[in-house]
């Protein structure tokens, strides 16, 4: 071999063991870099596996103790497993029975719910919000909701895993909210009043149809527009904003308002408004029934104007019953005297007969200015102004009895002591008074008996004067309380002291009646306010 081949094959030497070299050194580079990884991916495994142990207890855990029935069940149906909210809800009695949850599907929705879960197997996705009527185990028919998605082994469907809600209590207050909804609708729709509901600005945002009869305008014409700008009459009155301000503190309110409708029209409404709410208490504007009272509204105005005309009428008939008593007592005050003179320049010459007749004539005259006296009285009753004033009845009986002729024969007993009522004092003493000597004049008895009593109710009370003279027939007992009308054609009866009597009381707010039986006696009763 020549030195030339040598050096070749040294060089060749050289160079291998320098490659061997370099290749032994990445070998133990990407060695170490190996072991590295493989350190970093036991680490992570680990991790990793603890990581699915951590979660797969945690799933257990939420699957066990889930409110609702939780079910994973294999492409035919059957259940593979389920919680223990399945049990009550399926009618199962133990964990680990079986069951085909297509089997319990009323027949006449398999068709619809097998074609949902079919299609959940071909496109995968899920099954949100089916609604299925089921027969449970247990034979009871209920309403339950599926939220439903797939299970599968790789690209493989292999089962479905979902959620079951009894729903058939919430269906019902569903179905009973919607037939309130439509019944209310119908009410609101084809009430006779007139509904509009409002915002907190006041604008509207819906009415009835009684409403658009009411006002004229169609409610697509007063969708967002307020109430006072388009109906108030008065421009200067904030009557609106006022009362909306009001049912925005809370508060309900009743009022009148003058109105103008489309027509220009000037229409009176009574509306009755109360807060509008929603479901977390908050008030979101208001709501407002009106009832169109514009017929009562001209009924009052014209009440009042006749109610002026009657006023002045009643001075005016005033006046002229003063006048009238003045002008007829005046010739009878003459003629009295004219008898008088008559009497007293031919007392010697006039006979009995005569002397009687003037006697005759003299007492007519005399009761002719009684009656005068009494239509005076009576008509004066209700146009003197009424004081009003405590009224001790028991003193008042008291000074009667007093200064009233009783005769001996005749006893008058209080039998309780007599209230404080509100009243008129000389009003009240006439009453008093006619009553007491109608019961002396017409007490028939030798042993006479007049009875006073009272009794107290919740707002009245109940006084009654009670004989046992002559008594009165049944069938007069409604005409004894009409002007000029006496039973007994008496010198010293006009026929009216019963009936100012009754008037006085009415004037009182009370009302008065009688018992009676003739021979028997005679009770009156009346009531006066407390």
């Amino acid at each position: 071999m020549s030195q030339e081949e040598v050096d070749i094959l040294k060089r060749t030497l050289a160079r291998e063991r320098a490659s061997r070299k370099a290749a032994e050194e990445i070998l133990e580079a990407k060695s170490a870099e190996l072991y590295e990884v493989n350190q970093k991916l036991e680490a992570s495994h680990k991790e990793l596996t603890t990581l699915y142990s951590k979660t797969n207890s945690q799933l257990q855990g939420v699957f066990e103790t889930i409110a609702d029935a939780y079910v994973v069940a294999d492409v035919n149906g059957d259940i593979i497993k389920m919680n223990e909210a399945t049990l009550p809800l399926l009618g199962i009695q133990n964990i680990n029975d079986t069951c085909n949850l297509m089997e319990l599907v009323k027949p006449s929705e398999y068709d619809r719910v097998y074609k949902a879960f079919n299609k959940l197997y071909r496109e995968g996705g899920n099954i949100s919000d089916l609604r299925v009527n089921i027969t449970t185990i247990d034979k009871r028919d209920i309403l339950v909701q599926i939220n439903a998605s797939v299970i599968y082994d790789k690209e493989r469907p292999i089962a479905t895993q979902g959620i079951v809600r009894d729903i058939t209590l919430e269906n019902k207050y569903q179905q009973a909210l919607v037939t309130q909804k439509q019944k209310y609708g119908n009410i609101i729709a084809n009430m006779n009043l007139g509904l509009v509901e409002v915002n907190n600005d006041d604008e509207i945002l819906m009415v009835n149809q009684s409403f658009e009869e009411m006002s004229g305008y169609l409610e697509e014409e007063l969708l967002g527009k307020k109430g006072g700008d388009v109906f108030q009459a008065d421009s200067n009155n904030d009557r609106i904003k006022i009362e909306n301000e009001k049912r925005l503190r809370g508060e309900s309110n009743s009022y009148e308002l003058k109105v103008k409708n489309k027509k220009g029209e000037i229409r009176y409404w009574l509306i009755s408004g109360a807060p509008n709410y929603d479901l977390k208490g908050n008030i979101t504007g208001s709501i407002g029934i009106h009832l169109d009272i514009t017929e009562l509204k001209n009924l009052e105005f014209q009440k009042e104007k006749l109610l002026q005309k009657l006023e002045k009428s009643n001075e005016e008939l005033q006046e002229y019953a003063h006048i009238v008593s003045h002008d007829l007592k005046s010739p009878l005050r003459s003629i009295d005297a004219l008898i008088s003179w008559l009497k007293e320049d031919n007392k010697d010459k006039l006979d009995d007969v005569s002397l009687q007749n003037f006697s005759l004539i003299e007492t007519t005259l005399e009761k002719m200015e009684q009656l005068i006296s009494d239509i005076l009285n009576y008509s004066s009753v209700a146009s003197d102004n009424t004081d009003l004033e405590p009224v001790n009845t028991q003193a008042l009986i008291d000074d009667l009895l007093k200064i009233l002729y009783v005769p001996d024969h005749i006893n008058v007993r209080v039998l309780n002591t007599l209230p404080t009522v509100c009243g008129d004092k000389t009003k009240l003493q006439q009453v008093f008074q006619n009553l007491i000597s109608n019961a002396v004049k017409f007490n028939d008895k030798e042993n006479g008996l007049i009875e006073i009593d009272v009794e107290e109710n919740d707002n009245f009370y109940q006084f009654s004067f009670k004989d046992n003279g002559i008594g009165i027939d049944p069938q007069f007992h409604d005409k004894i309380f009409k002007i000029f009308h006496s039973l007994n054609k008496s010198k010293d009866s006009t026929g009216i002291g019963l009936s100012l009597v009754k008037k006085i009381v009415n004037l009182h707010d009370g009302k008065i009646w009688l018992e009676s039986e003739p021979g028997k006696g005679t009770t009156f009763y009346f009531t006066l306010k407390k």
